[in-house]
């Protein structure tokens, strides 16, 4: 085809280097893989949402590499907003011009945070980054052009690709996790409501609280930090008091932002100015985001339920159980915007902010139980037995590789490859996931000896993640085994039970009575015949062969529903809904198991397309007793919808690039030469996952740690790669 995703050595060229502390620098060259991702973004239909797809696996994979390696980029032409050079007299660079007539607002609570606690601070608005692109890059660039010191923080922001990172040296006072709580309760919020003033103002005062000692939060109106409003002065109670002024001018406003009104109280709407397209970009983004989370959390919940009960984990099962809700509503607005019916632009501007709208609420909804998650697992302290869970884990995981395999073996003895697709590449896959759990644990032993606490809780919950997937992909060959068997023992009756029809429409033709019945006998009578060819020829696919014999029986009830009485149709329906229901849920099993073992590879189409397939099986099961015919509708309506979901993560990995299928040397926090399992560890999602919610970032549950960047040692810019994101 003429537009191809396929990330392959033509594309992707890759060297591995080692320097003189063993560190992996991986050299990438990607012109024409960003010459793809420029031309899919220009296509229509399905290529179009594989170039947002791609943008978006593309971005998240550099993220990952820039912290498993050390990306190198071949030197480019100098752009438009190079690293940019600081003002040191107002400290603030706003080239993209979005502060307007705030501009005071944001030097004057710079220079406040500089009174009360000698820190400096610079606020960097531009339209984009560039030369570097990589948001970590662009900001170490621009502070070590101006030489900053160990006093001073960065937070640089590119409006138009809506990306910020909140910058310190290594060896600044101000600690990781201050830095991320400074991130989540002032800038992240803010950028997201588009008021990039408040972000910077927030940011001033929540450095000052971290600087004075504090998790680095907001301070509130209320206690020692009250401003007394005098006239149109203020006099400052406390250090705080200029910014709380200054905050409490935009309180009504900011107020309004979240109800959905302005100060004067008329509907504002905080992603009314983002364009269509842009709308597209984040939903997607979100989406992937907040399912990921859940994926994650549910795991995170398993391990946490088996080691405390249920008791303990009621409120995060709760947690979870909103935040599915919130998934299954945005999967269905995103079904129908994938739909072949038109939608007008309203139509779409209202389902897209619903859609980000839903996700951001789920991701809220688990990162309320985050604290309380990760006060109950205690992995920093309990690490040492996580690992022995992990490492017993992994031991009786490699005696059901060579299980699994045999299994493999037989059933491509019995079965057409085409059934077996879904699963034929899991052996691999598993081991791969075995590799990196060994990987990891041992990165994780590393860190506890070095008394890198949070670290080795990062490293640990990678190796959990990873069993939990090794242990998925060696199940789902067990369950395809067992789907198989039975839809083959299903298929003999299915052939009978049809004929049995066809044979009573073929006596009412001959009886002259309904002579319309001819088409639709004939139809069935030809499908019928080919489907027992291929029983007779050999190995077959014995789920889509009874999906055939189904379809051609449903067919001829449809023809025979205008003869028969409803009591005889709700008799057919009902008999043939078990079937149905049956094979709705085993192609829902199969491919949510291929997803979960893939999802860094897997884009929206897909997961919206399982979500779909679900929320109509669990309506058709809900109406089953009482209106079985209904039912049996949408029962088939899951089962189609769970096929597409299957071809469409199917095609995403087959895009991906082979990462599964390529070691990568020892690279950043997770070693191990050879590979490792890391391409295996970057097609599960699994780095993506410890790298950009390790450091309690957003996300889902488990985490602690510094985002996989380098601890508050040192005293360069270019370690951390936490405290930033997209908005």
């Amino acid at each position: 085809m003429a537009y191809s995703r396929r990330w392959t050595a033509n594309w992707v060229h890759h060297r591995i280097k080692w320097n003189r502390h063993s560190d992996l620098r991986l050299y990438i060259c990607v012109g024409a893989l960003l010459h793809s991702v420029t031309t899919g973004s220009a296509r229509t239909g399905r290529r179009s949402a594989e170039g947002l797809h791609m943008r978006s696996t593309y971005k998240r994979l550099l993220t990952v590499l820039g912290v498993a390696g050390l990306l190198a980029f071949p030197a480019a032409p100098a752009l438009a907003e190079d690293p940019v050079a600081l003002d040191p007299v107002t400290k603030v660079v706003d080239s993209a011009g979005v502060l307007g007539d705030r501009r005071g607002e944001v030097e004057q609570a710079i220079k406040q945070l500089g009174t009360d606690h000698a820190m400096t601070f610079h606020v960097v608005y531009v339209k984009k980054f560039e030369n570097p692109t990589d948001r970590v890059e662009w900001a170490t660039a621009v502070a070590e052009k101006a030489s900053l010191g160990p006093n001073a923080m960065m937070l640089s922001v590119a409006t138009d690709t809506r990306q910020y990172q909140l910058s310190k040296p290594t060896n600044s006072k101000i600690t990781n996790a201050q830095r991320d709580s400074i991130v989540t309760s002032a800038v992240d919020p803010n950028l997201r409501n588009g008021d990039y003033a408040q972000a910077a103002v927030d940011a001033a005062a929540a450095i000052g609280d971290a600087a004075g000692g504090g998790k680095g939060t907001v301070p509130s109106e209320g206690g020692a930090g009250n401003a007394v409003l005098v006239g149109v002065g203020v006099v400052a109670a406390g250090g705080a008091g200029a910014y709380l002024y200054l905050r409490n001018r935009r309180k009504k406003a900011a107020a309004g932002a979240v109800s959905g009104t302005s100060a004067q109280g008329a509907e504002l709407d905080p992603l009314a100015g983002l364009t269509v397209e842009e709308l597209r970009r984040k939903s997607g983004s979100l989406l992937i985001e907040a399912d990921d989370a859940i994926k994650s959390s549910e795991q995170e919940l398993g391990f946490a339920q088996a080691q405390y009960g249920d008791a303990a984990v009621g409120n995060f099962t709760k947690a979870l159980q909103d935040a599915k809700g919130h998934m299954t509503e945005s999967f269905k607005l995103q079904q129908q915007l994938d739909d072949h019916i038109p939608d007008t632009e309203e139509q779409q501007r209202a389902w897209l902010g619903e859609i980000i709208r839903r996700s951001e609420a789920a991701l809220a909804s688990l990162q309320e139980q985050k604290a309380d998650f990760d006060s109950l697992r205690e992995l920093e302290k309990n690490a040492p037995q996580a690992l022995a869970a992990v490492s017993a884990g992994a031991d009786e995981a490699e005696a059901k590789i060579a299980s699994a395999e045999q299994s493999l073996i037989e059933l491509r003895a019995k079965y057409a490859e085409s059934a077996l697709v879904q699963v034929a590449d899991n052996i691999n896959q598993a081991k791969e996931r075995l590799a990196f759990v060994q990987n990891a644990s041992v990165t994780a032993q590393e860190k506890l000896s070095a008394g890198e606490g949070s670290l080795a809780a990062v490293a640990v919950r990678a190796a959990e993640e990873s069993l939990h997937q090794t242990n998925v992909l060696i199940g789902a060959i067990t369950k395809v085994a067992g789907n198989l068997d039975e839809a083959r023992s299903g298929l003999e009756s299915a052939v009978v039970d049809t004929s049995q029809d066809l044979a009573q429409a073929r006596a009412m033709i001959q009886s002259g009575a309904h002579p319309e019945l001819a088409g639709p006998v004939a139809a069935v009578e030809a499908s019928l015949a080919r489907v027992k060819t291929e029983i007779q020829g050999g190995k077959i696919d014995p789920i889509a062969t009874l999906e055939r014999v189904e379809t051609a029986h449903q067919s001829l009830d449809a023809a025979l529903s205008g003869i028969r009485d409803q009591q005889e149709q709700a008799r057919r329906a009902q008999a043939s809904l078990q079937q149905s229901i049956m094979s709705a849920q085993a192609q829902i099993s199969a491919t949510s198991d291929y997803i979960t073992a893939r999802r860094g590879g897997v884009g929206t189409e897909a997961r919206t397309r399982l979500a779909e397939a679900q929320r109509n099986l669990d309506y058709a099961m809900s109406i089953s007793r009482t209106d079985p015919v209904t039912a049996l509708q949408y029962a088939q309506q899951s089962h189609a919808l769970a096929a597409q979901a299957a071809q469409l993560a199917q095609s995403d990995v087959d895009h991906f690039g082979g990462y599964a299928n390529q070691g990568y040397g020892r690279g950043g926090m997770f070693g191990g030469g050879g590979g490792g399992g890391l391409g295996g560890a970057i097609l599960g999602g699994i780095l993506i996952n410890s790298i950009l919610h390790g450091g309690g970032g957003g996300g889902g549950w488990g985490g602690g740690g510094d985002s996989g960047g380098g601890g508050d040692s040192g005293g360069g810019w270019g370690g951390d790669f936490g405290g930033g994101g997209d908005f």
